[in-house]
């Protein structure tokens, strides 16, 4: 069944002259049928506009949390990049205390020995490699103890309560504690001489 009125004899087909002279109701109803159309439309045009300022919103939204990845992934790459330096030093500074502790303990008549001049220059340069990390040894005799710098592993008897021995050295790296430093702390109650 075609639903062309042309081509269908059931469906009368107006006359060109009779839709020139159409009737006032079928005018209103054009009229109707455009206003509504035009409702339609404005109505249609403002869901657009909802739907274009929801995605323009995701769109930011989605842009924005993109850029908080990035920017968090480098700072955890530089976080896994430091810690694994830091990890790496560690292990080899008992080595370099070692070492430290060989040579303050040469003999007087060994200290002028090709040897002991090459041991000294294989420290100096671990302590440069060291340094080169942005590490450098605490100063801890004399000081007060700080918690997040010494760890106390014993007392003497002392007049003053500040670190008496630095029994293994600590190092930091930019302002915190890489490794504390191990010390021996006056208990403050000898009294001093007069």
């Amino acid at each position: 069944m075609t639903s062309d009125p042309a081509l269908d004899p059931k469906i009368p087909v107006e006359s060109p002259a009779t839709s020139d002279s159409a009737s006032p109701s079928a005018v209103q109803a054009e009229q109707s049928n455009l206003q509504w159309d035009e409702e339609n439309t404005a109505l249609l045009q403002r869901e657009q506009g909802a739907i274009m300022s929801d995605l323009r919103e995701q769109l930011a939204r989605a842009q924005s949390d993109y850029t908080n990845l990035v920017r968090r992934s480098r700072e955890e790459s530089l976080q896994i990049g430091q810690w694994i330096e830091d990890k790496t030093v560690l292990k080899f500074l008992p080595t370099l205390d070692n070492l430290e502790r060989a040579l303050e303990h040469i003999p007087e008549d060994l200290k002028n020995n090709a040897w002991i001049e090459w041991l000294s220059s294989i420290v100096r340069g671990m302590q440069k490699v060291v340094a080169d990390f942005g590490i450098t040894p605490m100063n801890a005799v004399w000081q007060d103890v700080d918690p997040d710098f010494h760890d106390v592993i014993s007392q003497i008897p002392h007049s003053a309560t500040t670190i008496q021995v630095e029994v293994e050295k600590g190092y930091m790296r930019w302002e915190k504690a890489l490794r504390h430093a191990k010390v021996i702390v006056g208990d403050g109650q000898l009294t001093p001489p007069e």
